[in-house]
């Protein structure tokens, strides 16, 4: 946890950096670009999942032999995946200017756009062994590696910004410290798994090819409707309001993604606990388990939600300037499609690890058809709240309630109807800790005083309010125990 602050707190000096040293369109380059390779990741095509779902069981069994047929499977996918990356940049290089809406114009812009491209594609060719630690519930070892040669690449670039004013130097630092963060992953986990290395690796069988290859199909269209949820509105903003616009929401984009990445590592690392648990445990320990994962999941994600909402004006104004700040409604939809997104953590790991993929494959394809449609039929006449509306009518419209429908109908073969229930039960304690906190936390001034002031109230009136509704449930019990014992032993292993 310690990494993973300081690496927080490092990309939050080094946009400080950023936003005090270039231009607000290098802001919206950078987010731009950022989405478009999102959308580019789609060559991925869920092979990354679709294996690691494989690997659950020959891990749990101790199958040497099949780890090996995975891993060499995956290998050969992803150094596919990466040239294909790198083949994508080069065609849609000619076009790329045509994107991007500016009164100024910015030097080398498509060389800036394949340093982006050829960071990508990087980690796809040494990235892969890295989930074999992961699917073995040893995910911090991963994390250490990211963080700390995160930690390094921002130190660097911040000096380099500051030296040099050169964008296109401090892009390619980042390139050089994600190849050196693969190679160091590649290592530990040779020496971890030394049967990574051997070379007597037996293809694996036709059926098992086939199943995988069925996976991956369904995953594809998982994969397209989550890269254009979440990697396109910056790039709908930039076209229909230019990419000054772009940059000034990178920077709430900056915050909420961070937020979301802190909570998401808690879901990396017991992913590999639940993979295991779907393949050895019956459905109604799954069921149980679910239960416990998806309060804390609501309870993590209610309560960033109202700290967000509350904070998130008085934050910008004080870290990016008041020049930065967008309206209360735009902060309202973007903070909502923070809550819808999080909300599905729990189901989407539940979906990945029990393989429930094939049955609703559709449905991210007709959520992404909605949300395109919808963000630019409304960006044109609404400017940035258009390009958030598309989000959040998509996600309830489709997979809000079909992919809980999906997964409890035959990942756990049970009634969803529970779930509704508590799903309007969560939203209902979160808007109203919304509004309490928000009226409590406006009676205090304006200041940077005000602002603390502010987040000690964030942090105790929500938890005050979801404490009384829920204090006496069965889930807090549980997850209150789980925690204080996990808290407990770190404390051990410290005097230790």
């Amino acid at each position: 946890m310690g990494g993973q602050v300081l690496n927080m707190l490092m990309s939050f000096a080094y946009r400080t950096v950023f936003m005090h040293t270039l231009s607000d369109e290098y802001l919206g380059i950078n987010g731009v670009f950022t989405n478009i390779l999102m959308v580019f990741s789609l060559a991925d095509l869920g092979v990354g999942t679709a294996i690691i779902y494989a690997l659950y069981k020959p891990i749990a069994e101790d199958d040497t032999e099949k780890i090996k047929s995975l891993m060499k499977m995956y290998a050969k996918a992803y150094v596919l995946i990466g040239f294909v990356i790198i083949g994508m940049g080069l065609i849609c290089l000619p076009f790329i200017e045509h994107l991007i809406t500016t009164k100024e114009t910015i030097p080398h812009v498509k060389l800036i756009f394949m340093i982006f491209v050829i960071n990508t594609a990087s980690s796809y060719f040494f990235a892969y062994k890295g989930t074999l630690i992961t699917a073995n519930q040893k995910h911090y070892i991963v994390s250490s590696v990211v963080y700390g040669t995160s930690v390094l690449c921002y130190a660097v670039q911040m000096l380099v910004m500051v030296l040099t004013h050169n964008y296109i130097l401090t892009l390619s630092i980042q390139v050089g410290t994600n190849i050196l963060q693969n190679l160091i992953t590649m290592h530990i986990a040779d020496r971890m798994y030394p049967y990574l290395k051997e070379k007597n690796v037996k293809q694996l069988s036709l059926r098992e090819r086939r199943r995988i290859f069925r996976n991956m199909g369904s995953l594809m269209f998982y994969r397209t409707g989550q890269v254009i949820i979440n990697g396109t509105d910056s790039i709908i903003i930039s076209k229909f309001q230019g990419i000054v616009e772009a940059g000034i929401y990178s920077n709430y984009s900056l915050v909420t993604t961070t937020i979301k990445n802190l909570l998401l590592q808690v879901f990396n690392a017991i992913t590999g606990s639940i993979g295991n648990l779907a393949a050895v445990e019956s459905e109604k320990r799954k069921y149980e388990v679910y239960n416990l994962i998806y309060f804390g999941n609501f309870w993590m994600f209610g309560f960033c939600s109202v700290c967000l909402f509350v904070l998130f004006n008085p934050f910008i104004t004080i870290w990016a300037g008041a020049d930065r700040l967008l309206t209360m409604q735009q902060v309202f939809f973007i903070v909502l499609n923070f809550y819808l997104v999080g909300m599905r953590n729990v189901n989407l790991t539940f979906r990945d690890t029990m393989g429930v993929f094939k049955e609703g494959r559709f449905v991210p394809i007709i959520s992404a058809i909605v949300n395109i449609g919808v963000s630019i039929l409304t960006a044109s006449r609404w400017g940035l709240i258009g390009a958030f509306v598309g989000t959040t009518v998509s996600m309830i419209t489709t997979l809000v309630w079909i992919e809980p429908v999906i997964l409890f109908k035959y990942g756990f073969k049970r009634s969803v109807w529970p779930y509704f229930g508590k799903y309007l039960l969560y939203f209902a304690s979160t808007v109203l800790a919304t509004i309490v906190t928000w009226f409590i936390a406006n009676i205090l001034p304006a200041s940077f005083i005000g602002f603390i002031g502010k987040m000690i109230v964030c942090l105790i009136v929500p938890n005050g309010i979801f404490l009384l509704l829920y204090g006496r449930t069965k889930e807090f019990r549980e997850v209150y125990r789980r925690v204080i014992s996990v808290v407990l032993k770190k404390f051990k292993k410290k005097e230790v």
